[in-house]
């Protein structure tokens, strides 16, 4: 294949993507944004949920507090891509988090 071929085939995909509705494609792009949002901000989360654990007695609450702010931005993205299953995982990782911290460092100094 000549690059003069790989062109008009690219040249061609590009012209059938313009029959398709916008509106496809803008939902399409936001749903894949939000993905990427979900994905970075629950892997934010898993780091401040272990920086807690670091920290120990001193600053245990404000990666606390990190964590869960994550964890539910991770949420708010999921429910915008419409992953709804990822949402209650989410959501159950982030009481599991709660818990955690309300077990182990609430009442021990961690705040």
């Amino acid at each position: 294949m000549t690059i003069r071929d790989w062109w008009q085939k690219r040249r061609t995909k590009i012209l059938e993507r313009k029959d398709e509705k916008p509106s496809a494609r803008i939902l399409d792009e936001t749903g894949i944004t939000a993905r990427v949002d979900m994905v970075r901000l629950e892997a934010l989360a898993e780091a401040a949920y272990d920086a807690m654990y670091e920290a120990r007695l001193h600053g245990a609450k404000n990666r606390y507090e990190e964590a869960r702010y994550h964890f539910d931005r991770a949420i708010e993205a999921a429910h915008r891509a419409r992953l709804y299953d990822e949402a209650a995982r989410l959501k159950r990782r982030r009481d599991h988090v709660g818990r955690v911290y309300n077990s182990q460092f609430r009442y021990s100094g961690g705040g």
